[in-house]
């Protein structure tokens, strides 16, 4: 099994919202994490177990499934428009 990274390692890691990553799930057509893969983050977390990740999870997948659903009936999601260029 794989170790944990080390914490300053950890540390300098960015957080990604629930949301984004329940688009990437929907993207994938992944809408379920199957236990090997959260054991896998267990032993790559080092910490946390299976089922912590599992609960932590749920409200992910169904976040997944139901913007699946919005998809699927037509309803088309608008990205925020620049309001300014940087630099010269």
């Amino acid at each position: 099994m794989g170790k944990a990274a080390p914490a300053e390692a950890n540390d300098a890691q960015k957080m990604v919202p629930a949301d984004c990553f329940s688009v990437l799930l929907m993207a994938v057509d992944k809408a379920a994490v199957t236990k090997a893969q959260y054991d896998m983050m267990s032993a790559l977390d080092g910490s946390r177990t299976a089922s912590s990740f599992e609960h932590q999870f749920r409200a992910i997948t169904a976040k997944a499934k139901e913007l699946k659903a919005r998809v699927n009936a037509g309803e088309k999601f608008k990205p925020v428009q620049p309001t300014m260029k940087r630099g010269v």
